[in-house]
């Protein structure tokens, strides 16, 4: 059974809806519906309004994790801007905004716990797959944290940018929500103290490689019981990566993997204890490196690894949808709470869709309570 995340505090204070209420008329941007909820209970992003009542009971979750009144007006703020197109508001607001980001006292991670609960809530299910994604953001200068010239997923070439790591809950009806997030930082930084120091990145990020973050991502998701049909990437470092292949074999997780190893027609390699190891070849080359009970069929093992294409999809609709490339803090910490609002912001949108859509995955929890 899963986990849900505790904190010490409900986040249903009376004052906070009218604290909420105020950043929405401040940020004055929020694109999401009527000053009514629609009948199905939906965020609509049609029209700008001071603040959806929908998105207020949503943001309702997150509020206990922010003990003064200014962060969580200014996150609140945040969510309703990055659901605008464009972005807009007072200096007053903006200063604010990056005070939340960069040095107000809330705990990022805390509120990741709970853009996860939210999405397992209402998306979880034994016949989730978890995805281990990248995605590339271009910047100007070197001295955003992490920022480098590296190969860039969302342009196809070596560009100046920062590599985030992010772990996809997909459901079985293909809704595809990001549950975590952690930066890359590049070996280069290592070697500039100053820049840094100046970013904010701490000593121990500088030191973890990919595969230790993605590793990082899935134990998170695991600890708590998050369920999962297989874990699947279509990045060579997972497949390659024996640190992570054997987590999840410990855990008895399945897995597809791809490998820059070659590969060929889907071949059971070994076996043990209810077990297999498989490989089969994989389009544009390596191969997939697979992990699943013993009578697992061939085309359930190509059927997993075609999950690892849901990440152009889910970065698409995040950037458009939920701004997540739209973001000039430069600190390391700016990031991780940028990130984290937005996949909130996009769960949002995701979860407050009709129920028919969610056909027999709509949870029955009634109606929220009165903001």
């Amino acid at each position: 059974m899963y986990v849900p995340s505790t904190s010490s505090s409900t986040g249903e204070r009376r004052s906070s809806s009218s604290h909420i209420d105020i950043a929405a008329q401040r940020a004055g941007m929020v694109r999401l519906g009527t000053t009514s909820e629609t009948t199905s209970g939906s965020l609509s992003r049609s029209s700008s309004d001071e603040g959806d009542p929908v998105l207020r009971r949503l943001f309702r979750r997150l509020e206990g994790e922010f003990s003064r009144a200014e962060p969580r007006r200014h996150a609140y703020a945040y969510v309703c801007s990055l659901l605008s197109e464009p972005m807009r508001g007072t200096s007053g607001g903006e200063d604010g905004r990056n005070r939340m980001l960069t040095t107000a006292r809330w705990d990022e991670n805390r509120v990741r716990d709970r853009v996860r609960d939210l999405v397992v809530e209402y998306m979880g299910g034994p016949e989730a797959v978890l995805v281990i994604t990248e995605e590339g953001f271009q910047k100007k200068g070197d001295q955003s944290a992490g920022v480098a010239w590296q190969h860039c997923f969302s342009t196809g070439r070596v560009d100046n940018c920062q590599i985030g790591l992010f772990l996809l809950h997909v459901d079985s009806m293909g809704t595809v929500s990001a549950i975590d997030r952690e930066l890359l930082i590049p070996p280069s930084w290592s070697e500039d103290s100053v820049r840094s120091a100046r970013a904010g990145v701490p000593w121990e990020a500088q030191l973890r490689t990919r595969d230790e973050l993605a590793l990082a991502m899935v134990e998170r998701a695991l600890d708590v019981r998050v369920q999962t049909k297989w874990v699947v990437a279509d990045s060579f470092y997972c497949g390659d990566s024996a640190l992570l292949r054997e987590a999840l074999e410990r855990r008895r997780i399945p897995y597809v993997l791809a490998s820059s190893e070659r590969g060929e027609a889907a071949t059971q390699t070994s076996e043990q204890e209810g077990f297999a190891w498989w490989r089969f070849g994989r389009w544009g080359g390596g191969s997939y490196r697979c992990f699943a009970p013993v009578h697992t069929n061939p085309e359930e093992l190509a059927s997993a690894a075609e999950k690892g294409a849901v990440s152009a999809r889910y970065f698409a609709s995040a950037r458009n949808d939920a701004g997540m490339d739209r973001y000039s803090v430069r600190r390391w910490r700016g990031w991780y709470r940028h990130m984290t609002l937005s996949m909130f912001a996009h769960a949002c949108l995701l979860v407050s869709r009709p129920p028919g859509s969610f056909n027999s995955l709509w949870p029955n929890v009634g109606p929220g309570p009165t903001v």
